[in-house]
């Protein structure tokens, strides 16, 4: 019969010790930052700390961005809050930008930024209630690797 090294108060201890985050692996951590949502990355991930901060950085992080608005946000985020927060993560993927889903109504003006700055844009998602059909086409016209679009 196999012994224990160590008695039941130590395997309790063990048990419930609090993990130290900034002892993953790098790209374990990116990959959980991936998961969050463009707003809470921008306000509150990449002030974590400096490991975050970098990582935050890295372009391929922002190869997605997905801004959703919960309903109780809404007190703490106006639109020009939230346009500056999409320009902010579109900047940051230096062109990486495959997939966007923006749930606020998008006008031209930021349509066209995504545009100019997300050539390899594959799948954009929006609320376009403020977009006008020359606003919308012109866009299309910048993005040629779009094969998915949907517009509520």
């Amino acid at each position: 019969m196999a012994s224990c090294s160590f008695t039941a108060k130590e395997a309790e201890c063990k048990s419930t010790m609090v993990p130290n985050w900034l002892e993953l692996l790098r790209e374990i951590t990116a990959n959980i930052l991936q998961r969050l949502d463009t707003i809470e990355i921008v306000k509150s991930a990449c002030q974590v700390c400096p490991l975050w901060w970098d990582i935050c950085k890295d372009p391929l992080l922002w190869r997605t961005i997905h801004i959703r608005i919960p309903c109780m946000s809404l007190i703490h985020f106006n639109y020009q809050d939230l346009t500056r927060i999409c320009c902010y993560a579109v900047e940051r993927s230096c062109g990486h930008l495959e997939d966007i889903n923006i749930e606020y109504s998008v006008t031209d003006e930021l349509l066209e930024f995504i545009a100019e700055n997300g050539r390899n844009l594959r799948c954009m998602r929006i609320f376009g209630l403020q977009l006008s059909d020359k606003g919308f086409i012109e866009a299309l016209r910048k993005l040629p690797q779009l094969e998915e679009v949907d517009i509520s």
